[in-house]
């Protein structure tokens, strides 16, 4: 891993790419930074200057050592992708993020979009459309997937549909909603905000008879599009 010193050896080209572009990765699984890590190989403009598996460690490491961009999954134990890109936009920090997701729904790529993220790329086609995206990124560009572009823009037309009221929820139930939203278990959300597993999933029910909601990826979808994830609280 780089010193401080060489955080800051990269020098701008005309077109005004830094070269060689500083790239950290961050996923739970191995064989996926891998995978990642070899796509970069492959292009002089790119360094990858750390790797993470988990969010809190990638929050830490960007905030030392100011990569030009952070290409993170979006689901990561200890923090999510998505919440390191909110605190990453709160602090003002000059990294930008590159959101890996599964998630092709328009809710999650909107709330990439509100966290200030520089691109979001649903994973499978991560190979061929990378180093594309880390290029928009770090042009101050935003880079979507083709296949998520598209039906967002038409989401955006038909606007917002019939406001849903959440007024109803106990500030405890918000909590519990946004932690689901941001893809944590019950048992981590009990260990983070210091209760049983069985009153998370009370919480839980809670929440779905006074939304109407019978699925989990339906209180996600709410939760994203109500702004109760997050940093948006």
């Amino acid at each position: 891993m780089p010193n401080a010193a060489a955080v800051a050896d990269s020098f701008l080209i005309p077109g005004g790419l830094p070269v060689p572009v500083r790239v950290l990765l961050a996923d739970d699984h191995a064989i996926v930074r891998d995978g990642l890590r070899a796509v970069l190989a492959g292009d002089k403009e790119f360094e990858v200057i750390a790797q993470e598996s988990d969010g809190q460690a990638a929050l830490e490491t960007i905030q030392k050592l100011k990569p030009h961009v952070a290409v993170l999954d979006i689901q990561m134990p200890g923090l999510t992708g998505l919440e390191v890109a909110r605190r990453l936009t709160t602090e003002g920090s000059s990294t930008r993020v590159v959101l890996l997701s599964m998630h092709r729904e328009d809710a999650f790529v909107r709330a990439a979009v509100d966290a200030g993220v520089a691109g979001y790329v649903v994973k499978e086609d991560a190979a061929r459309e990378l180093t594309d995206a880390i290029k928009a990124a770090v042009r101050g560009d935003v880079y979507l997937s083709p296949r998520v572009a598209g039906q967002l823009v038409q989401a955006v037309r038909r606007g917002p549909g019939q406001a849903e009221i959440k007024t109803s929820l106990t500030p405890r139930e918000r909590d519990v909603l946004r932690l689901l939203a941001d893809g944590f278990t019950s048992k981590e959300i009990a260990a983070r905000l210091k209760l049983s597993p069985k009153t998370v999933d009370g919480h839980r029910t809670a929440i779905m008879d006074k939304l109407a909601i019978r699925t989990v990826a339906g209180l996600v979808k709410f939760a994203i599009r109500n702004h109760l994830t997050g940093l948006d609280e």
